[in-house]
């Protein structure tokens, strides 16, 4: 399997096309697969990297250091190895966090930066997310993720079953360690939101009709990165870029091809 030791965990990676560099980051739970079909569309076009971050997939599990700056850190580690002087960076949800930190901290590495349905450090959601660190202390991890399962995939029972069968894989192949972390919510949490305000960096911010949680978040930054752009899918959840894939990809696309145009 293609790896890349940081010195701390070992990632499991993938990469396809040659040209520009594009880096894809996965949810919360998930893994690299969630990005299938962008890596099918834009691998044609471009040299497409996805990976398992830390405690997901195939990627190590360490005990701990599952904080934004050691997902930041990480990413900055395979970019050195892979030798990405200057890459797109996509992120959805917590991958866009850590996207969104790696932007604030390492701006020049960067072409582009793409938030999907993100999340931020400093960010409070209008509704806080239960945290299942008590149910896996009392329960295990295995119904842990049963519950977190059923629980976080409702809104697609009776929407799609192709992505609930994807979503559900994915989630139940993360090792769990992320809820057990005994750092778990005494992580410092920088306030990104604000230092977002900073960024002088072509950015997209995408997030879905129907993403409540998360909705809010995507109009801030919008308003805080000067000449962003702000695109709302329609009919759509958290999930944008697989519940609506050619919509997400044209849009994408189009944003690439116009900051590929001024470099």
């Amino acid at each position: 399997m293609p790896e890349i030791n940081t010195g701390e965990v070992t990632l499991y990676y993938e990469e396809t096309g040659a040209g520009t560099p594009l880096v894809f980051l996965h949810g919360f739970t998930l893994d690299r697969r969630m990005w299938r079909k962008q890596v099918e569309y834009f691998s044609r076009k471009f040299r497409v990297i996805i990976y398992d971050s830390r405690g997901h997939g195939h990627s190590s599990c360490p005990e701990s250091g599952y904080a934004r700056e050691d997902r930041v850190r990480d990413l900055k580690k395979l970019a050195e190895i892979l030798k990405l002087e200057k890459f797109h960076l996509i992120g959805l949800s917590m991958g866009g966090a850590t996207a969104l930190g790696y932007a604030i901290d390492y701006t020049d590495n960067l072409a582009s930066l793409t938030l999907v349905d993100t999340a931020a450090g400093g960010y409070q959601p209008p509704k806080k997310y239960r945290d299942y660190r008590e149910e896996a202390l009392k329960l295990g991890v295995e119904e842990t993720k049963r519950r977190w399962i059923r629980t976080t995939l409702f809104y697609y029972a009776n929407r799609d079953d192709t992505i609930k069968q994807e979503l559900t894989e994915m989630m139940a192949g993360h090792c769990g360690q992320l809820w057990l972390d005994p750092k778990r919510g005494k992580y410092q949490d920088r306030d990104d939101v604000s230092l977002s305000q900073e960024l002088k960096l072509p950015t997209l911010i995408v997030v879905g009709e129907k993403d409540r949680f998360f909705i809010p978040l995507a109009r801030t930054l919008h308003k805080n990165i000067v000449d962003s752009e702000l695109d709302v899918v329609p009919g759509v959840g958290h999930m944008t870029n697989m519940e609506s894939p050619g919509r997400f990809n044209f849009r994408l696309e189009q944003f690439l091809e116009r900051v590929e145009g001024l470099s």
